[in-house]
């Protein structure tokens, strides 16, 4: 399964150098991944079932930087499991045509108890099913 989200880079976000600060990429990842939970209505149904996402590992690549006003697209392959969510994020300017990063990991499941869970059958399927392509709201 695949999903996209668009952004514009923020003054806010950049470094002393002018180009987005590091830990930034993870924020953008992050939105990423928040905004195709909502959109797909798996989030609504893990609120229910008081299942929470939790990142178990990050691995990023940085490539070539982003500057301030880019139009960025944040490109994601999913790939559930029934407890384990594998996801790789290709984030690219629009605005240069350049990669600027790559974040591979890992999501697990959660209930109220810390415990990891199995995602229910009916969650996978809407994260499987996805939704169409969407932008930063």
């Amino acid at each position: 399964m695949k999903s996209t989200f668009t952004l514009t880079v923020r003054g806010y976000e950049l470094d002393s150098f002018g180009h987005v600060n590091n830990a930034v990429y993870l924020q953008y990842a992050e939105a990423a991944k928040w905004d195709f939970f909502r959109k797909c209505g798996a989030l609504a149904h893990l609120q229910e079932q008081k299942l929470f996402p939790v990142i178990l590992e990050n691995n990023i690549r940085y490539m070539n930087e982003l500057k301030h006003m880019e139009e960025v697209l944040v490109t994601t392959e999913w790939e559930f499991s029934q407890n384990i969510t594998k996801f790789r994020h290709i984030i690219s300017s629009l605005t240069t045509g350049k990669r600027s990063c790559r974040i591979t990991g890992k999501l697990a499941y959660v209930d109220e108890n810390r415990m990891i869970c199995t995602i229910p059958a009916d969650i996978t399927d809407m994260m499987e099913r996805g939704t169409d392509d969407y932008s930063e709201s």
